[in-house]
């Protein structure tokens, strides 16, 4: 009990001033206001409320309006108000209407203003703002952070003038326009002039907050430059280390520091961007490599790619600012032209010529311009000759540009060295369109002759001479209008270059327009030094127009710069010798008019001697030919430059060559065939077929050219193969070439199988005709096979076996085919004609190929293979060389089967020539010469790669379905002859097997063919035999009445895997010597493995295993290599070397797993590790139901497949629905992979299921960073198949660092490597041009061309370096996760990392709530002044920092739940009454009736506004007050002016408060037992008794509060409590309560708004707090 003195009566004073002041709605502390439509201090004013934002009604609003709203706003100084809705209509709701502020409010909202939502506007009347901070603008800048300075005064803009514009205003400006600070210009840029605003100067302290607070006075316009700046946000650039304002290193501004950029990527069209951004002029060139020193500071910009038109290099594409992989020896430099520049063209070469003078672009006059000055400046830009004049658009000038006179004497050779006046008058500028060529000939007798040279990224360089030819000097010519190529020159002939090497493999076809529309290698790239440069001859004063070849044509002469015709008057042979010998074209062969249209009617009559060495020594005479003249253009047609002489005919004879004006023979000592095919294709003389070195056809008369032919052989004309001297530049006087082409044979075969047999026919007179078969003779046939070079003849067919040919038939005289010299002559002279008809048509058959042979072999059929080409004998290279080849081989030598493919001189080395190289047979061809194409002479190997055979000499399988399969042949007494089915059985057939190296023997029987040799062997074996010649053989010839088949047999080959659960699976074993053995694991590799999977019809690898898990086996390890390219059909086709070692770790045995050997496979995924899963049940697949799939049998299924971990297991068909049988996913099989290897030999259990729920996995191959300096940093390596391999750099990307950063948990990548920057790796490279959208889970899921395909080396293997390990940040609840409403609640974020500062964000699930806070220590805390069921929920923490130029978002931490609950205290219940003292809860009390009675409910609780009940038992109804008190102490009283029987019963109290629109009630209190009996006392005294108890509860109420508020001195900060009634939800139910809450002492009920027994009439409504309801409404608050 508490006596309190009077001095507390103050308190009803302080609770009504409460309610007054809680009723208004304080929207400062939770209201937002913005700008729209305009900047960010200009535009239409919105405010925030009840969710959504709303605009303003112009009704009152006025300048004081304005400022208190820019203040707030943080925008400067109000400008101008704008009614009307001048920026625009907003929508949604109007919030404010009739604002009215005084000018010195904080906020627009503490203004007077109608209420929220109480308006009578429309958005017609939406207010406006400008505001000072957007008073300035930055124009004609390359971004909004630089330019002019204009400034929005007294209602215009106005420009600013740069006289006393220092730091202080420049750094204001920059600040106004939100820009940071300005930047010191080394060179002040030119932004344009500010045509038709008056000027004003500024004077500023640098304190200012606007430039209206500087001091401002207009200036007059005739005098005022704009004033310009340059922003540290523009990023703009310098140019570091030049020898003018416009070359040097390129420098750019961030962050508070000049950094430089990497020549990465660094081109001339971001050269281009440079010097625009620089106020230069075009661009000249492009530096890498630190040209103009190594900078200093960050590196800010790597592999940046301009398109050429953007206005700063901070707006091309680039990694990101300071993220690269350069050092400073990489910074890159650009040098511009700094007075002169093309503007406004169609490409850097065209456009308007201006000149830069007193800081100013400004335009050149066209009244003093000429041609000498466009040649000249398009020599100057590099950019070939001026087009003319009249074919040159006119290009728009700016309006208000200043004007310049140029002057430019003849001896100047550069514009910059002009003299520019300026011109006070109007004037047409000068628009200019040059060729744009980037070539240019030097050094060379004219201006059509010299080293050919290139300009690139500004920088001239030469060309080299590989593939160089007359096509391209063709284009060339073209292109440098210089008529046509005389000459390519090679080897330096116009003297050694300097600088770059640009432009390397030049391969044009002759028509093109310019040298850079040709096939030619990237600008850079060539190998070679400037011993190497191309040359140039061009005629330079003739060329040939139109005509079938470059040595025909119309006649145009070039006089006077430019080309007119020659006229067909009096034009004859003389003159067409001039010709041919001037265009170096050999003899003139004919001369006439041209037939076609002329179109120019100007030209020459030309006569000459026919001594000339040029037309213009002639006599040319002009002249201009009227529309009734008939004279046509003069026309040619030379010979050409080759003709083979001295032979028989056209197509045979020595080669000859024209050049410098005279014929001579070509040195025979590089002579070779390729050169040949050349000549013959030349001159339409069919293909070569021989060549000659010595002079078998004379020596000619002229001179002997001592260049070295090098064709290739595919060349069209003799000019396109490249030529060089002699070491000495002599030739042996007996070696020149000669060539006999098909078309000059004198005897040709037809309709044979192969060049060598066919129906005879011999040329005599010019006409191909047949050979009487009448004394056709083998000798006479060994001529023809003789002249063919195709051996000795086998046969002499008759009777048009090769059919009827057509022409005349010929005798087959001794004298003509007694040799072939005779031969030749007869077809000189004439054959004697026959009276055969062609039904007598002879033929021959050669002996297949003569020029083959087996050397230092065993036998016959074996050794080392040897060629005879031009009547030598030479080697065969082991490149590629293989069984099939092989094949080809044995049967040309009728050698049967194909045993061995042998390689690096397995038969010892040879001598000679190596002839044939890179031979690739189908094996199916009847001669090496017919495999593919075969260039004699031309091969990369040494004797020590020459190939041999092992061919099967006695003993051969026919018409099998492989080596190893067939009817069996055996080789005796020079014949072959089928093994009969006499006894044929298991001993025979194994023999034969192991003969034939072909395994065991599988099958045996007779072959069911027709017979057609009715000889054959007998054969009985025992089967031990090594050779099928050890068994006894009897020959026997069959009749027709026998029915002895001739025997076959079937082996099961040499190779088999053994040890595994099938065929697919195992160790591999190789037949070998008779008998079967391992394969030493250190040999086997990937390739080798592929192809033994195909070998055995195993379907595609699966992966290999070096070591005896499928046991060691019984028989010898062989140690042999096999060199596999992967790509072969069977291992037969692999080469095979000695194992260097020839020994094996007894530990390593091959083994290997083919696809079809799995047990399990992935159908329909993006790849083969993903898609359906499938499973082999027995011999049938199935798919597997999702019903008990789950994420670790999904692990069974990716580890067995050595594919990693599993990432998802989509069902439901994910992968489209399958076929067959539908498995269930077990536990029992789906345990391990060796469960699923036993559950597919033993069977699957069958599902119910559909193909609809078929299961699927994705799974993902783990990866790992290697030699970085942390696990987020290194090479990228990959595990796959049981190995760790690497990924190859081409096509990587930031993308895919970012999908390898986010895979491996190590935050965003910072930069992406290449080129083995960590190292390089060793084992497979598995992936390459890996191409991620950068959103993939795992880099494997990225686009890429299949695991282990590739064409790349180690030094490409990828590295990336990631930001380093996120970890998710951790938070805690502080005092607990449950707190009582009205607590403080403390919400720390702390976080694990290395990295200092950052940012905590916390969030809350399914909420816009949202906290940032700085870190600091790792930690950040979050204050809830006090909470309410609004901020009940889920909340985490997320981390955030700014690290190398990015955000990097922190994975989001895990989530805790803040619950927030209402805990009431039990109530207390008192009793008083007049007569008597307080009484403190008496169980039971008797009262007169009558008496004056007042029963008191009190409580101690933290939450205020409540309502007290009382409740007598015996009623329904309750009675409602409420509570009265401060801090935690509430009372309400209940008063009984005359207590009367009706008022006994058991009374209780409860208390209800209400809060955030949820109501909560206590407990009861203990009850009173109240009995009313007859007597009462005195009235007067239960008056008096009842007032003084009263009036002593309102002081002590009302002195603690007085107390309270005198001593503190505390400022009362009031939430915008509404009052209002209380709602009839509120009521309170007794059965309810003491049903739910008797055992809950001091714990608060949440009343039910839907409980039937609630009485709604006897209970007042309660205010609910709608300050907190407000504020929770709009946006999140930040606590502190």
């Amino acid at each position: 009990m508490m006596f309190i003195s009077v001095e507390k009566l103050h308190l009803a004073c302080y609770l009504s001033l409460a309610v007054v002041l809680l009723s208004l709605p304080l929207l400062t502390d939770c209201g937002r206001v913005r700008l729209v439509g305009g900047k960010r201090c200009s535009g239409r004013v919105e405010v925030f409320y009840m969710y959504s934002w709303g605009t303003v009604c112009d009704d009152h609003w006025e300048m004081s309006n304005a400022e208190v709203l820019c203040r707030e706003l943080n925008c400067g100084a109000a400008l101008e108000v704008k009614k009307g809705a001048f920026f625009g209509r907003g929508s949604n709701r109007i919030w404010l209407d009739d604002v009215q502020c005084s000018g010195s409010e904080s906020s627009i909202f503490n203004c007077q203003h109608s209420s929220l939502g109480n308006h009578d506007c429309h958005h017609g009347e939406d207010v406006g703002v400008i505001c000072s901070a957007d008073s300035v603008q930055l124009v004609n800048g390359s971004n909004r952070c630089s330019g002019r300075v204009e400034l929005y005064h007294n209602n215009q803009w106005r420009r600013v003038c740069d006289s006393g514009w220092g730091k202080e205003e420049a750094d204001l400006a920059c600040r106004l326009a939100g820009c940071g600070s300005s930047v010191d210009q080394s060179e002040v840029l030119d932004f344009g002039e500010a045509h038709g605003l008056s000027g004003v100067k500024a004077n500023c302290s640098g304190n200012e907050q606007s430039l209206f607070e500087c001091s401002l006075q207009e200036f007059q316009n005739f005098s005022c430059v704009d004033a310009t700046v340059v922003c540290s946000n523009a990023k703009p650039i310098r140019l570091v280390g030049g020898n003018n304002r416009c070359s040097g290193r390129v420098e750019m501004y961030d962050m508070g520091e000049w950094g430089t950029v990497c020549d990465d990527g660094w081109g001339f069209e971001d050269a281009t961007v440079a010097c625009r951004q620089m106020n230069c002029g075009n661009a000249l060139s492009a530096k890498s490599g630190a040209f103009f020193g190594s900078g200093g500071g960050r590196i800010l910009i790597d592999d940046i790619n301009c398109i050429g038109n953007e206005t700063s290099l901070s707006d091309c594409r680039h990694r990101g600012f300071g993220i690269h992989d350069c050092r400073h020896s990489e910074d890159a430099g650009v040098i511009c032209t700094e007075s002169i520049r093309l503007n406004g063209g169609t490409d850097r070469c065209s456009g308007r010529l201006e000149v830069y003078r007193g800081g100013r672009w400004g335009k050149v006059c066209n009244n003093n311009w000429h041609q000498h000055e466009e040649k000249m400046l398009c020599y100057e830009l590099s950019c070939g000759a001026p087009i003319k004049t009249h074919d040159t658009p006119i290009y728009r000038e700016n309006s208000g540009q200043r004007s310049y006179l140029s002057n430019c004497s003849v001896n100047v050779n550069s514009i910059a060295n002009c003299t520019f006046t300026e011109n006070p008058q109007r004037c047409e500028g000068v628009s200019l369109s040059c060729k744009g060529t980037p070539f240019r000939i030097v050094n060379g007798t004219d201006r059509c002759s010299g080293r050919v040279e290139v300009v690139h990224n500004g920088e001239w360089g030469t060309v080299t001479d590989e593939w160089w030819d007359i096509l391209d000097a063709d284009v060339l010519c073209r292109e440098m209008d210089c008529g046509m190529a005389l000459a390519a020159k090679s080897g330096a002939f116009f003297g050694e270059g300097q600088g770059r090497i640009w432009l390397n493999r030049i391969n044009c076809l002759g028509n093109e327009s310019s040298i850079v529309n040709c096939e030619h290698s990237s600008f850079g790239s060539s190998g070679y030094g400037h011993n190497r440069d191309a040359g140039v001859v061009c005629s330079a004063s003739i060329r040939l127009v139109n005509g079938t070849d470059r040595c025909s044509g119309r006649v145009e002469v070039y006089h006077d710069d430019q080309w007119l015709p020659a006229l067909n008057f009096n034009w004859g042979m003389n003159e067409a010798t001039v010709v041919c010998r001037e265009t170096n074209c050999g003899n003139a062969a004919q001369f006439s008019g041209s037939s076609s249209q002329f179109e120019e009617l100007r030209g020459y009559k030309v006569s000459c001697s026919g001594t000339e060495s040029s037309l213009t020594q002639c006599t040319l005479t002009e002249y201009a030919r009227t529309s009734s003249d008939h004279m046509n253009d003069a026309s040619v047609v030379c010979s050409g430059i080759v003709k083979l002489a001295g032979g028989p005919n056209r197509c045979v004879g020595r080669v000859e060559l024209y050049d410098k004006g005279q014929w001579g023979a070509v040195c025979g000592d590089s002579w070779d065939m390729f050169d040949a095919a050349v000549v013959c294709r030349q001159l339409n003389c069919g293909m070569a077929h021989k060549i000659s070195t010595m002079p078998k056809y004379g020596h000619g008369t002229g001179p002997v050219w001592a260049d070295q032919i090098d064709c290739r052989g595919q060349e069209s004309i003799l000019s396109l193969c490249p030529r060089s001297s002699f070491t000495n530049n002599t030739c042996n006087i007996n070696s020149v070439a000669g060539v006999t082409c098909t078309e000059g044979l004198t005897v040709r075969l037809v309709n044979g199988n192969n060049r060598c047999a066919g129906r005879v026919e011999v040329f005599s007179g010019g006409v191909w005709g047949t050979v009487c078969d009448t004394d056709w003779t083998r000798t006479k046939a060994k001529v023809v096979c003789e002249l063919l070079e195709c051996g000795r003849s086998a046969k002499v067919p008759e009777g048009a076996e090769f059919l009827q040919g057509t022409g005349p038939v010929m005798e087959a005289t001794d004298s003509c085919f007694t040799n072939v010299a005779s031969l030749e002559q007869c077809s000189v002279r004439g054959f004697r004609n026959s009276t055969c008809g062609h039904e007598k048509d002879a033929g021959v058959v050669c002996a297949g190929d003569p020029t083959l042979r087996l050397v230092n072999g065993t036998d016959r059929c074996s050794g080392r293979v040897e060629v005879l080409y031009n009547g030598l004998w030479g080697t065969v290279c082991d490149d590629g060389w293989d069984i099939k080849d092989v094949d080809v081989v044995c049967r040309a030598k009728n050698c049967g089967t194909a045993h061995r493919a042998k390689s690096s001189a397995f038969f010892g080395e040879g001598q000679g020539p190596i002839w044939l190289d890179d031979v690739d047979c189908f094996g199916n061809e009847s001669s090496l010469s017919h495999c593919g194409r075969i260039l004699f002479g031309r091969s990369n190997c040494g004797h020590s790669e020459d190939a041999g055979v092992v061919c099967s000499a006695s003993i051969r399988l026919v018409n099998g379905t492989d080596r190893c399969s067939g009817r069996v042949e055996v080789y005796h007494d020079d014949q072959w002859l089928p093994a009969l089915n006499f006894n044929w059985g298991m001993n025979e057939a194994t023999v034969v097997c192991r003969e034939m190296n072909c395994g065991d023997a599988a099958q045996f029987s007779g072959s069911s063919s027709q017979v057609e040799e009715l000889r054959g062997y007998k054969v009985s074996c025992t089967g031990t035999e090594s050779s099928l010649t050890q068994c006894t053989l009897t020959e026997y010839v069959r009749t027709s009445s026998d029915h002895m088949n001739d025997a076959s047999v079937v082996c099961s080959g040499t190779l088999k895997l053994s040890g595994g659960p099938n065929r697919c699976v195992g160790r591999v074993e190789l037949f070998e010597n008779g008998r079967w053995g391992t394969t030493c694991g250190d040999s086997l590799n990937m390739n080798n493995a592929a192809v033994l999977c195909r070998h055995l019809n195993c379907g595609m690898l699966h992966k290999i295993t070096p070591t005896p898990l499928y046991g060691t086996g019984t028989g010898q390890v062989w140690t042999e290599d096999y060199v596999c390219n992967g790509w072969e059909l069977t291992m037969s086709q692999c080469a095979v070397r000695p194992s260097r070692a020839r020994t094996c770790n007894m530990n390593s045995v091959a083994g290997v797993v083919c696809k079809d050997g799995l047990t399990v496979r992935l159908v329909n995924g993006n790849d083969q590790c993903s898609g359906r899963v499938e499973v082999r049940n027995g011999e049938v697949w199935g798919t597997v139901c999702d019903t008990d799939w789950t994420m670790n049998k999904a692990q069974v299924v990716c580890e067995l497949l050595d594919c990693g971990r599993a990432f998802s297991v989509p069902g439901g068909a994910h992968f489209h629905q399958g076929t067959g049988p539908v498995m269930e996913a077990t536990d029992s099989c789906f345990t391990n992979t060796t469960s699923l290897d036993k559950c597919s030999a033993n069977g699957f259990r069958t599902s119910t299921c559909g193909h609809e729920k078929d299961a699927g996995v994705i799974c993902a191959a783990p990866i790992r960073l290697v030699n970085g300096a942390s696990e987020c940093s290194g090479r990228v390596e990959i595990f796959h198949k049981g190995q760790w391999g690497t990924v190859c750099d081409d096509d990587w990307g930031t993308p895919d660092a970012m999908v390898v950063c986010r895979q491996l948990g190590c935050g965003p990548a910072i930069s992406v490597h290449s080129s083995s920057r960590f190292g390089s790796g060793s084992g497979p490279i598995w992936l390459d041009d890996v191409m991620c959208g950068g959103e993939e889970p795992v880099v494997t899921h990225c686009r890429h061309n299949g695991f282990g395909k590739n064409n790349c080396g180690h030094d490409e293997d990828a590295g990336v370096t990631c930001v380093g390990r996120l970890h998710k940040p951790r938070i805690t609840l502080s005092p607990a996760s449950e707190v009582n409403w009205g607590d403080r609640v403390e919400i720390t974020c702390t976080i694990a990392t290395a990295q200092s500062g950052g940012t905590f964000v916390l969030g809350k699930s399914q909420d816009s709530f949202q906290l940032e806070r700085n870190a600091e220590n790792g930690a950040a805390t979050f204050h809830l002044p006090k909470v309410d069921f609004s901020q009940a929920g889920s909340y985490f923490c997320e981390y955030k920092k700014q690290m190398h130029n990015q955000v990097v978002n922190f994975p989001q931490g895990d989530v805790v739940k803040l619950s927030v609950t209402v805990k009431l205290e039990k109530p207390s219940i008192s009793l008083t009454m007049p007569h008597a003292k307080i009484i403190n809860s008496p169980d039971k009390k008797s009262v007169n009736k009558g008496e004056r009675l007042s029963i008191s409910c009190s409580i101690d609780s933290i939450y205020p506004g409540g309502y007290f009940y009382l409740k007598r038992s015996n009623i329904s109804t309750t009675e409602a007050k409420p509570a009265f008190g401060h801090g935690s102490f509430y009372v309400a009283s209940f008063e009984f002016p005359s207590v009367d029987h009706e008022h006994q019963g058991e009374y209780s109290c409860v208390y209800s408060v209400n809060l955030s629109s949820k109501a909560f009630t206590s407990v009861p209190s203990k009850t009173i037992q109240v009995t009313v009996v007859g007597g009462v006392s005195s009235s007067a005294v239960s008056g008096v008794l009842i007032a003084i108890v009263v009036l002593i509860l309102l002081l002590v109420i009302g002195y603690v509060v007085w107390r309270k508020r005198r001593s503190t001195d505390t400022t009362v900060r009031f939430t915008s409590r509404f009052g209002g009634a209380i709602e009839q939800h509120m009521g309170y139910n007794d059965k309810d309560h003491n049903t739910q809450n008797n055992e809950q002492h001091g714990v608060s009920q949440e009343l039910d708004d839907k409980n039937p027994n609630f009485d709604s009439e006897s209970v007042e409504k309660i205010p609910e707090d709608l300050t907190g309801k407000l504020c929770y409404d709009h946006e999140p608050l930040v606590f502190s």
